[in-house]
């Protein structure tokens, strides 16, 4: 079983890869064959709407057809067994990058023929979501910001497997704090929530990256 990991950071060792880093790790620790990828380095765009995956002719239903870096990622995606996707949220959303290639991978096999939502595949594809952000649970329920989280699991729990998520709150954007102007940060609560929580986030990451290996990886949550 392999296992595939994107990091939608521009960070190659900020939050985002070093959640992702653990649940790669517990799929590995379960056997799985794993594989890293950081998609900022890659040279991609989003959706062009150009509508080929739809178009009648010998190339409907065979994913995008664009060919960028991207195409090489999404082959080797459907090669994998299991999804691991981590990014930090930025403006409610995942980053663009990670954005991006879920546009693209997506709505290339969503069908509106009589296949039914999605052309078929000759296998699922269990996934695990990781977001983090500068913020915490009162901040992502005032805002609404779960319900983002919630949408990408729900996607691709309709087009490719059971998909899960986890989100870890108020994790650091600097090592050092005060080298920025970050006045408006309540930055003592903010370490003492990273105190108490950071390592539990990374151990959790850890155990769902393992279920995606396991019988568990095959439930919703």
């Amino acid at each position: 079983m392999k296992i595939i990991g994107l990091n939608g950071s521009p960070r190659k060792n900020g939050n985002s890869a070093a959640l992702l880093d653990k649940a790669l790790e517990g799929a590995a620790s379960a056997g799985a064959e794993i594989e890293r990828v950081d998609l900022y380095p890659l040279n991609f765009k989003g959706c062009r709407s150009c509508f080929a995956c739809k178009r009648k002719g010998a190339f409907y239903g065979k994913g995008c057809a664009m060919k960028d870096d991207l195409t090489e990622v999404m082959r080797r995606m459907l090669d994998a067994d299991g999804w691991v996707l981590s990014s930090p949220i930025y403006n409610g959303h995942t980053s663009s990058c990670l954005s991006a290639l879920m546009e693209r991978l997506f709505f290339s096999y969503h069908s509106y023929d009589e296949h039914g939502p999605m052309f078929s595949l000759e296998k699922a594809y269990p996934s695990l979501f990781l977001y983090n952000l500068n913020g915490g649970p009162e901040f992502v329920e005032k805002m609404g910001l779960e319900y983002s989280c919630k949408y990408d699991t729900f996607l691709f729990n309709s087009g490719f497997g059971p998909s899960r998520y986890m989100i870890a709150y108020n994790t650091l954007q600097f090592d050092d704090y005060s080298k920025y102007h970050t006045a408006a940060v309540p930055l003592e609560r903010k370490m003492a929530w990273h105190e108490a929580h950071y390592a539990k986030d990374l151990e959790r990451a850890y155990e769902m990256g393992r279920a995606l290996v396991t019988a568990e990886g095959v439930k919703d949550d």
